[in-house]
C-alpha cells in the first residue's frame, strides 16, 4: 500500500525543504522529491498545503499519562500512553519506571516484554528504568525505601529481558562502577541521574560508557565556579547528552539557552518525564506509595518538590524555541534526530530521508500537531 504526501513543507530535520512530495510504501519512506510524482490511482493522497512535515518525536524519559503509569505493569496502560503520544506528535517512546521493588521493576519490564510489538499507537523501541541505583541525597520524588545498591542478579534480569535499553544512576555509589561496565557491556546505554556525582566522577563514569544525563540540574549536585559538579561534568564532557525538562518550571528559560549554548543543539535531548497526571486535570494522585499533587499543571510531593512533570514533547519544542530564540531546524532535532542517534536508532528513526520509518508528524504553522503517521499509518490528531 503506497501513501503520498503532496506539497509538504519538510523538516528533515536539520534543513527545510519546501513543496516537498513524500512516498509512503508499506512502512517505509520510500522517497522524498521536489519533482512531483506520477500518482498511483490506488495510493492514498494527502495534501498537506503550507503545513510543515517533520519526523516522529522520540521521547526516552516518559513515566505516563491521562492516570496510566509504567509501574501498572498492564498492556492496557501501555496502550493508553501510547495513544496520548500519538496526540502530540510522539511515535517512539520509551516507557519509564521509578524506584521500587524487585518484583514491581520486573512486572513493569515483563509488561513490556509481553505487549511491546501488539501495542498500536506510538512505538514502544525499549524501557528506561530510572533508580533504584541512586543517590538518596538527589532521589528527589524517589521512594527513600526503594532506593538501593546495584545488585547484578536484579539487574543483570533486566538486561537479559532485551527490551531495558536505558537506565539512570548515580555513579558515584557502591556498585556504581561495575553497574556501569556491565549495562555497557549488555548493549544497554547509562544516564547519569540522582546523583551526588562530583566532576571527576561524571568524568570516570563517561570512561566507563555513560553517555546521558537525566534531566540535567534536577536530581544532581549543581554547577559552582571552584567546583564543578555533575552539571559541570555534564556540561563540559562531550561524551555527555544532557536530557532536559523544559516545561519553564524545572529550568528556568535562561538555563535552558545556557546549557543549548553549552553543549550546542547537537548535543540535548529534549524529554518529558511526564508521569500519570499529564492530560489531565489538577488533583492528588497516590500510585502505590508515590503521591504527589498537580496544581497548575505542576506536579509536587507532599514535601513540595517537584515529581515529574505534565508536559507534552510537542510543547517542549514549542518551549525551546521561545526560550532559546534558536529555529526550528535547531530545536526539532532535540527531539527527533538527536534522541534517535542516542539510542541507536539513527537512520531509521528520527529523520526523513529514503529507506528511514515513516514516522513522521504533520504540524500547522505554529507547531501543533495536526497528524501523526506511526510506520505509515496516518492517525490524525483529535485536538490541538
Amino acid at each position: 500500500m503506497r501513501t503520498i504526501i503532496t506539497h509538504a513543507n519538510v523538516l528533515t530535520p536539520y534543513r527545510l525543504l519546501d513543496n516537498v512530495t513524500i512516498s509512503i510504501q508499506d512502512h517505509l519512506i520510500e522517497t522524498v522529491t521536489k519533482n512531483q510524482l506520477v500518482l498511483d490511482p490506488a495510493a492514498t493522497v494527502i495534501d498537506v498545503q503550507g503545513k510543515y512535515v517533520a519526523p516522529g518525536l522520540i521521547d526516552v524519559h516518559i513515566h505516563g499519562a491521562l492516570g496510566k503509569d509504567t509501574m501498572d505493569a498492564d498492556p492496557r496502560s501501555l496502550q493508553v500512553i501510547a495513544e496520548f503520544c500519538l496526540e502530540h506528535g510522539v511515535t517512539s517512546f520509551y516507557p519509564t519506571t521509578w524506584s521500587a521493588s524487585p518484583e514491581d521493576i520486573f512486572a513493569a519490564i515483563d509488561a513490556v516484554k509481553l505487549n511491546q510489538s501488539s501495542i498500536s499507537g506510538a512505538q514502544i523501541p525499549g524501557m528506561h528504568i530510572e533508580g533504584p541505583y541512586l543517590n538518596p541525597e538527589n532521589r528527589g520524588a524517589q521512594l527513600l525505601d526503594m532506593i538501593r545498591k546495584p545488585d547484578k542478579k536484579e539487574y543483570q534480569r533486566w538486561f537479559d529481558s532485551g527490551v531495558v535499553k536505558l537506565v539512570t544512576c548515580a555513579p558515584e555509589i557502591q556498585g556504581g562502577d561495575d553497574f556501569i561496565r556491565d549495562a555497557v557491556q549488555n548493549g544497554v546505554r547509562v544516564s547519569i541521574g540522582h546523583t551526588h556525582a562530583g566532576y571527576q566522577d561524571v568524568i570516570r563514569a563517561a570512561e566507563l560508557g555513560a553517555t546521558q544525563a537525566t534531566h540535567l540540574f534536577n536530581g544532581m549536585l549543581g554547577l559552582h565556579h571552584r567546583e564543578p559538579g555533575t552539571v559541570g561534568g555534564v556540561l563540559t564532557d562531550e561524551r555527555i547528552i544532557p536530557q532536559l525538562i523544559c516545561d519553564g518550571v524545572h529550568l528556568h528559560p535562561a538555563t535552558v539557552k545556557l546549557v543549548v549554548n553549552a553543549k550546542t543543539p547537537s548535543r540535548v535531548i529534549l524529554i518529558t518525564d511526564s508521569i500519570q497526571g499529564t492530560g489531565l486535570p489538577d488533583g492528588e494522585y497516590d500510585h502505590k506509595g508515590q503521591k504527589f499533587s498537580v496544581t497548575g499543571g505542576v506536579a509536587r510531593t507532599p514535601e513540595g518538590g517537584l515529581s515529574g512533570s505534565t508536559l507534552t514533547l510537542d510543547q517542549a519544542v514549542r518551549n525551546v524555541m521561545q526560550f532559546t530564540k534558536r529555529p526550528i531546524t535547531e530545536v526539532l532535532p532535540m527531539a527527533t534526530a538527536i534522541p534517535a542517534a542516542a539510542m541507536g536508532l539513527e537512520g531509521s528513526k528520527g529523520v526523513i530521508q529514503a529507506g528511514a520509518d515513516a514516522d513522521l508528524v504533520v504540524f500547522d504553522q505554529n507547531f501543533w500537531v495536526e497528524m501523526t503517521f506511526v510506520m505509515g499509518k496516518c492517525h490524525p490528531v483529535k485536538s490541538s
